[in-house]
C-alpha cells in the first residue's frame, strides 16, 4: 500500500512538472570537476571511473544534517546506521564496509582498527565523525582505486571535501530530529592579506528513539576545526589543517544464549586529533605538493552493567582503552610533459600504531609507497590513464597495484568509458596480532601469517547528454576478490563459546548493471531516475552477500524555484527489491522529502522527513519516519 502512496504522490508532482515545463533550465550541473579519481583535476566527463559528486547546494535540498544523512542519497549505495556495538555497516556496489576508503579533503583519518565481525570492520563509527556543516561536496568513486591510494579502497573511495575560504562572513545553525541535534558555528576570515582562515565548532547529539532496531548508539559529541592558508605568494602556499572531536555514547546491545538474553549496558567515550601541514607550488610544468599528517583516535569501552536473564546483573569496570595512531607522509608532482600529456610521480611513508590488546605484542605496522600516473590524449578523441603503485608492508612485503582507464569520445556529447585495475585491503593490526577477550565468552585471535586482499575488477560505460537537458548513462562492473579476510571457529579454552580467528578462505565476487537518468524539465524542475541490478556472493559457499539488493530503484524530484527568496523541495523514494540481510530475503520501499526556504542571502529554514509512510523492518534496519529540521543565519 505504501509503495502505492509513493508512486502516487510522484503522478502528481510528475503531472505539475509537464503542465509547467516551458521554463528555464534546471540548477544541476551536467559536468563537475572531481581530484579523488585521479588526483588531478579532470571533469567527470573525462575521467573512465564512474564517479558521483554531490554538491553543497544538493546537500541543503535534502535537508542533510549528517553525512550518513547526505550518504543515503547516493546511488547505489546502502547504509544501515548506527545499531550495536560495530557502528554502521555500508555497501557500495555490493562490497564490504572495509572494502571503502573514506578521506578528509584526500587524507587518510585514523578508525576504529577494531576486530571484525562478518562486514563489521574500522570504518565502523567513521561516518559519526564529520562536521556537515562545514562540508563543501562528497566525492563518491566506485571501482578499484588501489593504484593511487593503496590499501583500502578494494571498491572505491569516499571523499569528504570540507569547505575553504570564500568571504568574510559568520554562520550559526541550529537542527534537530528523531535521529541527531546539531549546533554548529562557522566563521569564514575571508583573505586578510596573504592568510584566510575557516574556524567551525559544532556541538551535536545522537539521539536515542523507540524502534524494532534495537541498540542504538547515542550521547553527546563536539568538533573544533581550523583550515588556515598562507600565500607564500602567487605560485607557493602552505596549507594548516587541525580537528578535534570527542565523543560520549550509549548503547544497550543483546545477544540470545540458550534461549535467554543476554543484556550488555555500554558506554564508550572517543576523542580524535588530526593534524595536517601541507606545502602546495607550481610553475610552467610542475605542480607539487608535501604532506605530513597525523591522526589519533583514542576510545574507553565499558559494559556498565552485564547480565543473563534469570540472573542478578554484574556491575563491571572498564573493560579496555585503546589508541590507534596514524603518520603520513606524502610527496606528489605532476609534470607536464606536453599540451595532451600529464605525468604524476608520488611517494608515500605510514605507520599505523595500534593496541592489540596483548601485552608486549607488535602493534605497529610500517610501510612506504611509490606511484606513478599518466594522463594523455593519444588523439583528441581518446584520453588514456594509466597507473601503477608499489606497496611495501613490513608484514607480507610487496604488492603491486595497476590500473588504467580511457574515455573515447564519439561526439561532444557521448562517450564510451573502460576501466580496469587491482587493489587490495591489508590486514589490521588487530587481525594481525590481536587477542581480544571477549567478556569471558570467547576470544578473538589474530593471525599473524594473514595474506592482504585482493580484488580485480573492470567496468565499461556510455555516457550521453542530449541539449545540456538529458543526461543518460549505463554501466556494467564486475570484481573478484581473493584471500577476503573472515574468521573460524576454534576451540575454546573456558569460553562460552568457541574462540574464533581470523583467516583466509573466501572468495567473493560482484556484478552487476547501473543506468542513470537526468532530466532538466524546466521551470526550476529535474528528474533523477536510476536503477542497479546487482549480483554479489561468496564464491566459497555461493551464497549471496548481505547488504545486498538484487534491485535498487531510485527516483528524485528536485525543484527550485526562480525567484529572490526561494523555495526548493526535493521528493526521492528508494525501492529495495530481494535485499539480502540477516539470513533473510526482503523488499522494502521508502519515500523522502525536504523542503527549503531561503531568505535573501543569509537565511535558510529546512524540513525533512525520510520513510514518510513509516515502514519498518527491524532485519534490515530500517527505522520507520525520522523527521529533522532546522534554521541558518549568515552574516
Amino acid at each position: 500500500m505504501n509503495f502505492k502512496k509513493s508512486l502516487l504522490v510522484m503522478n502528481i508532482m510528475l503531472a505539475l512538472v509537464n503542465s509547467a515545463y516551458a521554463g528555464e533550465q534546471a540548477s544541476f550541473q551536467l559536468d563537475e570537476y572531481v581530484v579523488a579519481a585521479t588526483r588531478s583535476t579532470l571533469t567527470q566527463k573525462e575521467v573512465p571511473q564512474s564517479v558521483e559528486v554531490i554538491t553543497g547546494e544538493t546537500i541543503k535540498k535534502i535537508g542533510g544534517t549528517s553525512v550518513r544523512d547526505v550518504l543515503k542519497y547516493a546511488s547505489n549505495f546502502y547504509l544501515a546506521d548506527g545499531t550495536g556495538s560495530h557502528g554502521d555497516n555500508f555497501s557500495l556496489r555490493g562490497s564490504g564496509t572495509d572494502d571503502v576508503l573514506i578521506l578528509l579533503n584526500g587524507r587518510r583519518i585514523p578508525g576504529e582498527n577494531f576486530y571484525a565481525i562478518g562486514r563489521d570492520s574500522g570504518n565502523a563509527r567513521v561516518l559519526d565523525r564529520f562536521n556537515l556543516s562545514n562540508v563543501e561536496r562528497i566525492e563518491i568513486v566506485r571501482g578499484q582505486a588501489g593504484a593511487l591510494y593503496g590499501s583500502d579502497a578494494q571498491a572505491g573511495v569516499i571523499n569528504i571535501i570540507t569547505k575553504k575560504s570564500a568571504e568574510e562572513r559568520f554562520t550559526l545553525g541550529l537542527n534537530s530530529g528523531t535521529r541527531q541535534m546539531n549546533n554548529y558555528y562557522h566563521w569564514d576570515s575571508g583573505k586578510q592579506g596573504k592568510v584566510s582562515a575557516v574556524l567551525d565548532v559544532n556541538f551535536s547529539k545522537l539521539r536515542n528513539f523507540d524502534s524494532k532496531a534495537e541498540g542504538f548508539s547515542h550521547g553527546p559529541g563536539q568538533s573544533y576545526s581550523l583550515d588556515l592558508d598562507y600565500e607564500i605568494d602567487e605560485a607557493n602556499k602552505l596549507n594548516l589543517y587541525l580537528d578535534y572531536q570527542k565523543q560520549k555514547y550509549d548503547f544497550e546491545a543483546i545477544y540470545p544464549v540458550g534461549g535467554r538474553k543476554l543484556t550488555w549496558d555500554n558506554h564508550r567515550d572517543y576523542e580524535r586529533k588530526l593534524a595536517s601541514l601541507t606545502y602546495e607550488g607550481q610553475n610552467k610544468k610542475h605542480a607539487y605538493s608535501v604532506t605530513a599528517s597525523y591522526g589519533e583516535l583514542e576510545s574507553d569501552h565499558n559494559e556498565k552493567e552485564f547480565s543473563l536473564q534469570g540472573m542478578r546483573p554484574m556491575l563491571v569496570p572498564k573493560v579496555f582503552q585503546r589508541k590507534h595512531k596514524l603518520w603520513n607522509v606524502e610527496a606528489r608532482d605532476t609534470i607536464t610533459l606536453a599540451e595532451n600529456n600529464k605525468l604524476t610521480l608520488g611517494g608515500e611513508v605510514r605507520t599505523l600504531d595500534g593496541d592489540a590488546f596483548v601485552e608486549n605484542a607488535k602493534d605497529k605496522t610500517d610501510q612506504y609507497a611509490f606511484y606513478l600516473q599518466e594522463e594523455v590524449y593519444v588523439s583528441d578523441k581518446l584520453l588514456v590513464i594509466p597507473s601503477l603503485r608499489y606497496d611495501h608492508h613490513d608484514t607480507f612485503g610487496g604488492q603491486t597495484s595497476p590500473s588504467v582507464g580511457a574515455t573515447y569520445f564519439l561526439t561532444e556529447t557521448s562517450r564510451i568509458k573502460a576501466n580496469y585495475g587491482k587493489a587490495y585491503r591489508a590486514p589490521s593490526v588487530d587481525e594481525l596480532y590481536g587477542a581480544f577477550d571477549h567478556m569471558g565468552m570467547f576470544t578473538f585471535y589474530g593471525n599473524p601469517n594473514l595474506k592482504p586482499e585482493e580484488t580485480t575488477g573492470y567496468e565499461l560505460s556510455y555516457e550521453q547528454e542530449f541539449r545540456d537537458k538529458t543526461k543518460v548513462k549505463l554501466t556494467y562492473f564486475a570484481n573478484e576478490k581473493d584471500n577476503a579476510i573472515t574468521y573460524k571457529d576454534i576451540q575454546s579454552v573456558g569460553g562460552m563459546l568457541p574462540d574464533k580467528q581470523f583467516v583466509n578462505i573466501d572468495e567473493a565476487s560482484t556484478k552487476g548493471v547501473e543506468f542513470a537518468y537526468e532530466q532538466d524539465l524546466g521551470a526550476g524542475f529535474a528528474l533523477l531516475l536510476d536503477y542497479a541490478y546487482l549480483d554479489a556472493k561468496n564464491e566459497v559457499t555461493k551464497e549471496r552477500l548481505d547488504y545486498s539488493a538484487r534491485n535498487t530503484y531510485t527516483a528524485k524530484l528536485l525543484w527550485a524555484e526562480e525567484a529572490v527568496n526561494p523555495w526548493s523541495v526535493a521528493l526521492y523514494n528508494r525501492w529495495y527489491s530481494d535485499y539480502k540481510c540477516n539470513e533473510g530475503v526482503y523488499s522494502i520501499n521508502t519515500f523522502n522529502v525536504a523542503v527549503n526556504k531561503n531568505w535573501g542571502k543569509g537565511y535558510r529554514a529546512f524540513i525533512a522527513i525520510d520513510n514518510l509512510f513509516d515502514k519498518e523492518n527491524a532485519n534490515i534496519n530500517a527505522y520507520g519516519r525520522l523527521w529533522r529540521a532546522g534554521v541558518e543565519i549568515t552574516f
